[in-house]
Parts: structure tokens; sequence; C-alpha cells
């Protein structure tokens, strides 16, 4: 309940209910399973939530030194070190994020980004074929998952693959309309085909769904395309 409800706060609602209710869980969980990592990472994601990302990252490291596999370990952890500035420190952690990921392909978000942030062009090219595998290996499992695609929609963008991008952005959003992470990365997917209205369209309905952090927005490098435009700046300016 407690990582439920940071990240709805961080992705929807920017309501401190939010987090109220997610400190509230994460305590009530700790006073009766003590320091147990999955408690630890409801507890990392209400500091990242918070914006408190060395806070967040200290306390995943420390569950994940003891449970290398734990569920969204990794994600988490990539997550805080991306929005703190620490790109290379999200590469040097790749291959071990990575091994220990599972199914849970969000993993890969913040090594994207994080590529991309350094200007790795060639590696983060290279990342994409392992991206698109990823995805399209989940979709095959669980074809209704509309984060799957409209990831894999940005990836294919990537490759030149616009077609096959715009068919999976499509069924994304007949999927999920109105979500806000479907819409932000909607976003990013036009803007790798260089289709800069449709990009500012989906980035104004993702704030006005409720995706309003502008420090992962302005350092996210799949959206520099849309640097300086005022409604841009407007809706996501310099913190």
């Amino acid at each position: 309940m407690g990582k439920v409800c940071a990240e709805y706060y961080y992705h929807f609602e920017r309501k401190q209910q939010w987090i109220d209710r997610a400190i509230a869980a994460t305590q009530k969980a700790s006073k009766k399973g003590l320091d147990a990592p999955e408690i630890q990472c409801a507890e990392a994601w209400v500091l990242f939530a918070d914006g408190r990302y060395a806070e967040a990252v200290d306390k995943i490291r420390a569950a994940l030194i003891r449970t290398p596999d734990l569920d969204g370990g990794y994600y988490v952890l990539g997550r805080a070190l991306f929005a703190d500035g620490k790109y290379q420190e999200v590469v040097d952690i790749m291959e071990e994020a990575l091994a220990h990921s599972g199914e849970n392909y969000n993993t890969v978000v913040p090594i994207h980004n994080a590529l991309g942030a350094l200007g790795k062009a060639e590696a983060l090219k290279n990342f994409g074929h392992r991206e698109i595998a990823i995805f399209e290996g989940h979709l095959k499992k669980v074809p209704e998952d509309a984060r799957a695609r409209v990831l894999l929609a940005g990836n294919y963008a990537m490759q030149d693959r616009f077609e096959e991008a715009k068919r999976e952005l499509d069924m994304a959003m007949i999927l999920r309309p109105d979500d806000t992470m479907i819409l932000y990365n909607s976003a990013c997917a036009f803007c790798a085909m260089n289709n800069v209205d449709d990009a500012l369209i989906a980035i104004k309905k993702a704030w006005e769904a409720g995706f309003r952090d502008p420090t992962w927005t302005r350092q996210d490098p799949d959206l520099a395309l849309l640097h300086g435009d005022p409604e841009f700046e407007r809706l996501y300016p310099e913190p």
C-alpha cells in the first residue's frame, strides 16, 4: 500500500494525502515486519516521490545488498540515481540491474535515459535492440500491457521503424488513453519521430492527467526536442 500510494502521488496526483498515506502504510509495515527488504523498497519509493533522491538511493541499496532479486528494487534505484543526476552510476550498475530484474521490464527505463543523457549515442542504439527484445518477448505473454507497447514504440522510433512505432502507439492509446505514463512516453516516441506537434499535445495531456515532475521531464533526453518551446517551458519549468 505504501508503494502504491507513493507511485500514485508521483505519477498521477500530487496531493499531500497520498504521501501521507504512503508514509503511514510503510510505518505500519515496518512495525510488523522490522526491516524487510520489501518494506525498504516501499520506503525508497516514498523518498523518491518526495524528491529525496539520495536518501532513496541509500534505502534501496541497503535492501538490495540483502536481496538482489527484490522485485522493482533496481528500478527505483535507477530512477533515484537518474533524478539525482548520477547518470554514470546508472550505467555502471546496468548489467547487475538487468541480471536481477527478472520480468520487470521497467528496469531498462532509467538505463535508457542515462545513456541518452550521457550522450552515448552508439551505446544507446545498441541498448535499444536489447530493449526491443525485452518488450517484444513480454508482449507475447501479456499483449494487453499498454506501457510495454508505448515503450516499445519509442524504441522502434529510435531505430527509424516509424510504421511499427505508430502501430504500437495507437494500440497503447486505445488500451489506456488517459494514463499519464502512456501519454508521457507517447511524447517521447513522437520526439523520436521528430513530430514536435504531437509530442507537445501528448506531454500537455500527461501534465493535465497528473505527471508534473519537472526534474525527470527536463532531464529525460527523449524529450530534449521540446526544450525551449514556450508551452513545454510553462508546464515543466526549471526546478
